[in-house]
């Protein structure tokens, strides 16, 4: 039986347990921003990185390529989905789950021991206690979290719903509510008013709105449409 190691992004691909056995594929997206129609779904997302993030680096390669390993997972594998519980993290969670043909493998989901720090400040010994206490997600979890993705891409995530494997779900719910009715653009505001530089709204924001996971750029750009 093989073994995949699904992790949200590079920075946990740089401490990862050079002990635990599987494959390495590291999920390289920013599903919440931007366009999500499943329509012509890696073009239009292509285009979109390319347009708002001016990024230099290739999407073939970085984000397509690690795509099409997934959905070559043989059958009867062990999947585990290293992710994180902020919407940011959720949101690439949801769609990858919704997205693939595993029903004959066993999928787990990898939890970080704090919620707001995820595996930040987890070293080696860590993320292997967390590796061992995995949760496996049913039939019935993948079918809800597929909902959730289908739901997101209408901006309709409104179910009052709870998951075991989706933990902080009615707070997500709230806090992608909030980007588009209007308590995001004041939440930005009131940081605005005491700091400063950008380096500084961005370490408030993320100590006290940790429920998002904005990385820089994403919260560079709601400034940017909040000030238009």
């Amino acid at each position: 039986m093989k073994i995949f190691h699904i992790l949200n992004g590079d920075c946990l691909a740089k401490k990862f347990p050079k002990n635990l056995e599987g494959e390495i594929i590291i999920w390289r997206e920013a599903l919440i921003d931007g366009s999500v129609s499943d329509e012509d779904f890696f073009e239009n997302r292509k285009r979109f990185i390319a347009e708002n993030y001016d990024s230099e680096r290739s999407y073939d390669d970085l984000v397509i390529k690690e795509f099409q390993k997934i959905q070559n997972i043989q059958e009867d594998s062990e999947v585990f989905f290293w992710f994180e519980d902020d919407l940011f993290c959720q949101v690439n969670f949801w769609f990858l789950i919704s997205s693939l043909n595993l029903n004959k493998t066993k999928i787990f989901r990898v939890f970080p021991n704090d919620t707001e720090k995820g595996f930040a400040e987890s070293d080696e010994k860590d993320l292997q206690e967390m590796f061992h206490s995995a949760k496996e997600i049913s039939d019935s979890q993948r079918r809800l979290i597929s909902e959730l993705w289908k739901d997101f891409q209408q901006n309709n995530v409104s179910k009052e719903v709870s998951s075991e494997i989706v933990r902080n779900l009615a707070e997500l719910i709230i806090a992608n509510q909030n980007r588009f009715n209007g308590v995001l653009e004041n939440q930005i505001k009131g940081i605005q008013k005491k700091a400063e530089s950008f380096e500084e709204i961005f370490k408030i924001f993320n100590q006290k709105y940790p429920v998002y996971g904005f990385g820089d750029l994403q919260l560079k750009r709601f400034i940017d449409q909040f000030s238009k």
